[in-house]
């Protein structure tokens, strides 16, 4: 059995608020480390914010603030925004701290004496907003194309310059070896792609920015944001580096999976650290149709947005509307729909049948052994073993219409309590709908844990009795009773 589980989102840079697209990545992230303690397992999940960056500076001075009170008060509003949004992590980098700065200082001298740093005098297109350097080949109409809207830097100084090419074999081998290596699959074979069309050396440093960590053999130069950000998954770990590293799982953007892709394994290398177990890519997604824009004002706050709706139906919509990797579009109005579908009809109204025939029966129903849908909760198991999180919330919701179906099919309000035979009945049915009402809710709780725990008290499974329970879903011992009908776990949506 494993024995630890570690997993991270990306390092957002702390110039901007999260936006949704953030959130979904740290949705993800929770809900992958909420279902790894279920099942058992020591978890540990991070989080942070790249603070050593041209962006940070910018931004530092266009609000007349220094760069360290700008850069505290913008960490500050990421934790908040996590907060609200209940994701549960373990460790927020920043890398500004002391502890980062010491360890990724260790790391460069490290690869600093193994021959893979090296000096040159460097004349080149930079792009602020991806902070690297550009070749021609990523340059259209003289602009990034990833970001147009910035003019490039033509810069010329003396850098530092980390030797990529000679990690080239080494990388293509890796990933032949391991083909599960990046998900999805579209994203693994652009980066082979890329890979083979040759590999150049990237620049770790800056002559000219002073706001960042000194190179440990050169402290007239700070080392360049990739090099500097990206340690930053082994800075938290550094309290038991051998246990937790490597990491199992980085959830990141499909922007920047060249620089976990390639560069991370090759840095790591040099440094003497074998290569993390998994990349999990997100796609991007546009909002009603149209790409995200402050002009158009369609950009999701996602704390105001839960504010507004709900939590659930935030993650209910992000998780089920496309797979984890595709691009996809967020439609308010589905959303609402969704929501309402799944959650308040089909689910919740489960729970309100099962209230109302536990009122009708008047007294407290105890079973012993129930087995229903085996094969489904083990295929449940498999996907999220696999972070296929669509599938498995899709699945939950299927079994939750299975026993909608088994009700209108039963008819229980057709009975009379009074009436032995039909009592009889009553209970039968009453049984096995909260049986599996149980199970379903404990196939939710890494999604929804407040409602799902609220839903588990409410049908008289302790949280803690349920939680134990989660390695085998199918057969145990169980006891039920709802005590007052009390309010509607989801009520419908509308706008």
């Amino acid at each position: 059995m494993q024995k630890k589980f570690f997993i991270t989102t990306p390092i957002y840079y702390s110039n901007a608020v999260p936006h949704i697209g953030n959130a979904y990545a740290s949705f993800i992230a929770d809900t992958i480390a909420r279902y790894s303690r279920l099942s058992k397992v020591d978890t540990r999940f991070s989080t942070g914010v790249d603070e050593n960056s041209q962006k940070v500076v910018e931004s530092a001075a266009s609000t007349g603030m220094s760069v360290m009170d700008y850069a505290d008060m913008m960490a500050k509003k990421h934790q908040d925004t996590w907060d609200a949004l209940d994701i549960d992590y373990s460790d927020f980098i920043r890398t500004t701290e002391s502890r980062h700065r010491d360890f990724v200082q260790k790391v460069l001298q490290k690869s600093f004496d193994n021959g893979d740093i090296y000096e040159w005098d460097y004349k080149g297109l930079y792009c602020v907003g991806c902070e690297t350097f550009k070749k021609e080949t990523d340059i259209v109409n003289g602009r990034c194309a990833d970001h147009p809207n910035r003019e490039l830097e033509q810069l010329s100084e003396k850098n530092y310059f980390f030797k990529l090419s000679k990690y080239q074999d080494q990388i293509l081998e890796f990933f032949e070896k391991n083909p599960d290596f990046v998900k999805p699959r579209t994203r693994y074979n652009e980066i082979i792609e890329f890979v083979r069309g040759g590999l150049e050396d990237f620049s770790i440093s800056r002559e000219t920015n002073k706001f960042g960590i000194p190179l440990p053999f050169d402290s007239t130069q700070v080392t360049y944001v990739w090099y500097d950000a990206l340690f930053n998954y082994l800075t938290v770990v550094q309290d038991d580096e051998s246990k937790w590293w490597p990491a199992d799982i980085h959830v990141i953007g499909k922007d920047i999976v060249k620089f976990h892709g390639i560069y991370w394994l090759a840095m790591l290398w040099s440094a003497g650290y074998v290569a993390p177990r998994q990349l999990l890519t997100t796609g991007y997604f546009t909002v009603d149709g149209q790409k995200m824009s402050k002009s158009i004002g369609n950009v999701i706050d996602p704390v105001a947005y839960i504010g507004e709706y709900s939590r659930d139906m935030l993650v209910l919509y992000l998780f089920t509307a496309f797979p984890i990797g595709e691009d996809g579009d967020f439609s308010q109005e589905q959303a609402i729909l969704t929501f309402n579908a799944k959650l308040a009809n089909n689910l919740g109204n489960l729970l309100n049948r099962s209230i109302a025939l536990t009122l009708k029966l008047g007294w407290k129903l105890e079973w012993d052994t129930l087995s229903v849908w085996k094969e489904k909760i083990e295929k449940y198991s498999s996907l999220m073993d696999t972070q296929d999180l669509k599938w498995s919330i899709d699945l939950a919701f299927e079994y939750a219409s299975e026993i909608n179906k088994y009700v209108d099919e039963n008819t229980p309000w057709k009975f009379d309590a009074e009436i032995d035979s039909d009592r009889e009945k009553l209970e039968s049915v009453l049984f096995y709908m909260i049986a599996n009402l149980r199970k379903i809710a404990i196939m939710l709780l890494p999604f929804f844990d407040t409602k799902m725990r609220e839903l588990l008290s409410r049908i008289g499974v302790p949280y803690d009795d349920a939680i134990s329970l989660v390695e085998n879903l199918s057969l145990d011992p169980v006891s039920f009773f709802i005590a007052e009908k009390g309010e509607p776990l989801y009520m419908r949506i509308g706008k």
